[in-house]
């Protein structure tokens, strides 16, 4: 069975709801862990490790919403080419 038929507003709204994420992603309270982690808390081999371990996890957190808005932008411009041609068709 194909897939069902998909309209330029169910694409915005599935963009809206990824730029909505990136945001949350971006204000998530693990990005900051590096800064919180103190010689005390570490876990690992090293405090020093701990850290470059939370600082790569951050970056990997970042990255991710930026990937999240890279697929938002994607979908806007699906929607913009389904408007522009007057047809529905699969994501």
């Amino acid at each position: 069975m194909p897939p069902a038929p998909v309209t330029p507003d169910q694409l915005r709204q599935r963009a809206t709801a990824l730029r909505r994420l990136g945001s949350r992603m971006e204000g998530a309270a693990a990005l900051d862990l590096h800064r919180r982690a103190t010689d005390d808390t570490w876990m690992g081999p090293t405090p020093t490790r701990c850290h470059d371990d939370l600082l790569a996890i951050r970056t990997q957190i970042l990255g991710a919403a930026d990937d999240v808005r890279s697929r938002a932008a994607a979908l806007e411009r699906q929607a913009q080419h389904l408007d522009a041609n007057g047809r529905i068709g699969p994501p």
